[in-house]
């Protein structure tokens, strides 16, 4: 007889409805915050429908959707605005194949997402970089020079769209409004990735959206930083120069044929609250905390919170909403203080990089949630001042915590073919220490932010090895490897 195998059944749906009634705060996305009491009370099954009479279509809008686009392209200052089910990505996906046919070149910020790489994969295209500047002090990426792509623009000449991220992960907003001009004077469209900026232009004290500064498209995550559900994203188009046939043709092809309603009204419920009086009041009070957190951690001696200076490594604005913040003298590593802040306060943070943490707020955080991270690094703060004494007592020159090499980022790796032409090349795995002169097949990147510090195409470097190694042991999880294996070409 077949010996029966029992276990205890561990459904998702029981996981999250035990996790809503924890003490666990979320300072990360989606930016709606479980806040209940402020959101609309629905039951999505009784509103879940396809495209049924009286409900139009998402990909050949005409009616109810259509309405409800253009009041999101009125609300956001854009000629035209689409729906986006499929997150961010789906947008970026289809604006790069708009503006591009295959084989052509693009020029690309080196901290862009995941999916502009696999967008420059998937039509075959001939990647540049633009690098962005460095903020030393917390090892972060910042902004675009204006000037560096000019260079760009004047050297690579085949060049058919330009792709940035602002703002960053970090909050760091380029100058939009000069390299928009610089890459209309050739002819050019520019494709802002605006996900963590969907609220930008909601209050006068966040920076004004890429759209005002000229961008031809931008896509703007709407479930990161205001209240909708997760997935749910926007793209905003202007101007003559990307070819709107094309875009929607991209978006149909990208997005998935079953677009949901819950979603999309979502969308439009999150646009109709912050345009409300209610809405405009609650980001008056939101800025108002936001001033007096951010101020509060002007007490602390070793927890020191990153707010860059206007015009220095390419900022040309930030958004105040992202708390980025770390822990001076390599007394903590950010994944230490990511981990002590989730595990002993229940405070979920968005992210742990080597140097620092990301705190994402929205409107709709509670005071509460402000309240009880401030006490947690005060109570921080004053371990590390005694464990700061205790080593100091000590005269050794042998730190018990660990100093990370400083390390430039993003990683300038010497590229061989281009990434289309790597992924159908011949590969192998092989151990990762092994790897250091090779041609990657594979991406390597941390999940979040999902940034590519290898690119298949690219030769392995001591750098991404080093960088790589020196994650691993703060406990970060690197993507793209398998058992301590990467795939790389092989030697023909």
């Amino acid at each position: 007889m077949e010996k029966k195998i029992t276990r205890k059944e561990n459904y998702l749906y029981q996981s999250l409805l035990a996790y809503q009634k924890s003490d666990y705060y979320p300072f990360h996305m989606p930016g709606h915050k479980r806040n209940i009491e402020k959101l609309p009370n629905w039951n999505p099954y009784g509103m879940d429908i396809t495209e049924i009479d009286g409900f139009d279509n998402l990909h050949d809008a005409k009616g109810i959707l259509l309405e409800s686009m253009k009041r999101a392209a009125d609300f956001r200052g854009a000629e035209e605005s689409f729906y986006l089910v499929n997150g961010t990505t789906c947008g970026i996906l289809a604006g790069i194949a708009a503006c591009c046919n295959c084989g052509d070149e693009i020029l690309a910020g080196r901290n862009c997402h995941k999916a502009v790489y696999h967008g420059i994969s998937t039509l075959g295209l001939v990647p540049r970089y633009i690098y962005p500047q460095s903020y030393q002090d917390f090892h972060i990426n910042c902004g675009y020079l204006s000037e560096n792509i000019r260079k760009m623009l004047t050297t690579f000449k085949n060049i058919k769209l330009v792709v940035l991220t602002s703002p960053t992960y970090e909050g760091v907003v380029s100058d939009i409004e000069t390299i928009a001009k610089i890459v209309h004077n050739h002819g050019i469209p520019l494709m802002v990735d605006q996900a963590h900026g969907a609220h930008f232009g909601m209050h006068e004290d966040f920076p004004i959206s890429a759209l005002e500064c000229g961008a031809d498209i931008v896509v703007e995550s709407v479930h990161k930083t205001l209240p909708s559900y997760t997935q749910t994203a926007l793209l905003h188009v202007q101007g003559n120069i990307v070819k709107r046939r094309n875009l929607r043709k991209y978006l149909g092809i990208y997005q998935t044929s079953s677009p949901s309603y819950i979603m999309m009204s979502g969308i439009e419920w999150c646009q109709k609250y912050c345009a409300s009086k209610e809405g405009k009041k609650a980001f008056d009070i939101y800025i108002k905390e936001l001033s007096e957190l951010r101020e509060q951690f002007t007490q602390f001696r070793f927890v020191r919170l990153f707010q860059p200076q206007k015009d220095v490594a390419g900022c040309k604005n930030y958004d105040i909403g992202k708390l980025v913040f770390g822990v001076s003298d390599n007394l903590m590593s950010g994944q230490e203080l990511y981990n002590r802040l989730l595990k002993k306060y229940h405070l979920q943070l968005e992210m742990a990089s080597l140097h620092y943490v990301i705190a994402m707020t929205s409107v709709m955080d509670k005071k509460e949630g402000f309240i009880r991270l401030i006490k947690a690094l005060k109570e921080i703060d004053e371990q590390l001042k005694v464990l700061y004494k205790e080593e100091k007592a000590e005269h050794s020159d042998e730190k018990k915590h660990k100093e990370y090499a400083v390390i430039e980022f993003p990683i300038k790796n010497k590229q061989i073919c281009i990434p289309f032409k790597a992924e159908l090349s011949k590969g192998e795995w092989i151990d990762f220490k092994e790897t250091c002169g090779r041609i990657s097949k594979s991406y390597l990147y941390l999940y979040p932010p999902g940034i590519p510090f290898l690119v298949p195409g690219e030769i392995i470097s001591e750098e991404v090895i080093k960088f790589t190694e020196e994650c691993k042991l703060a406990g970060l999880e690197i993507k793209g490897m398998d058992k301590e294996q990467l795939e790389v070409i092989v030697n023909e």
